[in-house]
């Protein structure tokens, strides 16, 4: 009986997870971003729609707009607070986020998850490329 509870709490936690998209070329950006035709072109847009568990998938291009900037030291061209996974499509050699040279990149939050990404031009105490607490 506990196994049966056990999985039936899995397998609802996991359709519950949604995937965000996010593409430069997105003919249509629209909340909550949920097809690769409505992806968002700012990665802080969909990653501003995702839920603890969510994806959001970025593909390939240079991501150089957006910015979040709360008490410090919460602040960057990308701010996950949430538990949730950002990758990109096709890895770090053709999916890069620019910091410019006067912000962050990335700011983690505890249990969010950054995968497959370049992180150039970032500056910031405590991490210009990628921040985690």
């Amino acid at each position: 009986m506990v196994a049966t509870s056990f999985v039936a709490a899995l397998l609802a936690s996991s359709l519950s997870a949604a995937t965000r998209y996010v593409s430069l070329d997105s003919p249509n950006p629209t909340p909550p971003y949920a097809t690769w035709e409505t992806a968002a072109r700012v990665i802080q847009d969909a990653v501003d729609t995702a839920k603890a568990g969510d994806t959001v998938l970025v593909t390939n291009g240079v991501y150089a707009v957006g910015e979040r900037g709360y008490e410090w030291p919460v602040s960057g061209r990308v701010v996950v607070t949430n538990s949730i996974r950002l990758e990109s499509v096709n890895g770090p050699l053709v999916t890069t986020i620019d910091g410019g040279g006067g912000m962050r990149c990335v700011y983690l939050g505890s249990n969010a998850l950054l995968s497959g990404f370049t992180l150039t031009n970032g500056s910031g105490f405590l991490g210009g490329g990628v921040n985690q607490f």
